[in-house]
């Protein structure tokens, strides 16, 4: 049976894919509306992927305060038709924005040296991890 660590709880994996599956039905629509997150991580760097599709990077905005990285985007459009008398024929506007939030402890990531690019819907968010300190064991004499 594999097991999925989840919120610091471990489950067998087939009741989080039905809890997976069932919680989409109770999502509200501001939850369904935030972007796909990827995190991979390997010994020397994290980089976060969020699929961000028709933004540009303007409307993107990264904020980092202790130890927790903020993505925001907000993007405003509005369009409009007129007739030949500049009367409306027909006028729409639309917003789209979210807010997501990362943790990302000081002591274990860099995030001085992070960088970020955009391309084709992608934002990528790379960081150096720290260098992990030697935990120290010693036998301390009584004098």
């Amino acid at each position: 049976m594999s097991i999925v660590k989840r919120n610091n709880d471990l489950r067998p994996f087939y009741s989080s894919l039905l809890d997976d599956f069932f919680s989409s039905y109770g999502e509200t629509m501001e939850q369904r509306r935030l972007p796909a997150l990827n995190v991979k991580e390997n010994d020397k760097t994290l980089t976060l992927d969020l699929q961000v599709p028709g933004m540009s990077k303007d409307d993107i905005k990264l904020d980092y305060k202790d130890g927790y990285l903020t993505i925001s985007c907000e993007k405003k459009e509005e369009k409009e038709e007129k007739d030949k008398d500049q009367k409306f024929l027909r006028k729409e506007f639309s917003s789209v924005s979210f807010l997501r939030t990362v943790e990302l402890p000081e002591d274990k990531y860099d995030v001085s040296k992070a960088e970020a690019s955009y391309k084709d819907g992608i934002l990528e968010i790379t960081m150096p991890k720290n260098e992990e300190k030697a935990k120290i064991s010693k036998t301390i004499q009584i004098k």
